[in-house]
């Protein structure tokens, strides 16, 4: 079994980090379909500012399919006057660049579709610091069956209503407090656009 204890060194590093869980629920399988956004500030484990809200699609992919809404329980009557992403992207930007590191638990789901929507709508360029909080726990915690949010957030005791975009960004992010993001665990840059070569 891994130890993933923190060190005194690592402990005084997470005391002084500000995370940012994100997640995104999709209302379908395209790209850049995202139905409802969540995002939630962790600092020395405390939560502080979040973001939750319900998102229309954009025009073309303005459907909920039915293999998502059981998953998610979002459906067409919910996003009624809901807004559409560029309105929400403002201050949810604002979170994400507020924060030392980004956390998302399987980051290239989420991150695919937010490549995809920015794209879609031709919205200015984004960079920013995450985790995969998958990526971590698979390596922390190899002795676990299966390595879901609920899985790993039942590991260290954290409840939580699995599905709902807020409650998912928050849990991601205190899984990463859990683990340690510590300067040996390796993140990487999302940058949209993608730099020519």
């Amino acid at each position: 079994m891994c130890d993933i204890r923190c060190n005194r060194k690592d402990r005084e590093y997470l005391a002084n980090m500000r995370l940012a869980g994100l997640d995104f629920e999709t209302a379908n399988n395209c790209a850049g379909s995202i139905c409802a956004v969540g995002c939630g500030i962790l600092q020395d484990g405390e939560e502080g500012e979040t973001l939750e809200r319900l998102v229309r699609p954009h025009p073309g992919m303005d459907w909920i399919a039915s293999f998502c809404y059981r998953v998610h329980g979002i459906g067409a009557c919910e996003l009624e006057g809901a807004d559409e992403f560029p309105a929400v992207w403002p201050e949810l930007c604002d979170l994400l660049l507020s924060a030392d590191c980004v956390v998302i638990h399987n980051a290239p789901f989420d991150l695919g579709h937010l490549r995809a929507v920015l794209g879609l709508y031709g919205l200015p360029p984004v960079r920013f610091p995450y985790v995969c909080s998958l990526t971590a726990s698979r390596r922390a915690l190899p002795e676990l069956a299966s390595h879901s949010l609920n899985h790993v957030a039942a590991y260290f005791d954290i409840r939580f209503r699995h599905h709902n975009a807020l409650e998912d960004a928050l849990t991601c992010a205190k899984v990463m407090h859990e683990i340690g993001l510590t300067p040996r665990i390796p993140r990487k840059e999302f940058v949209y656009p993608v730099p020519e070569e």
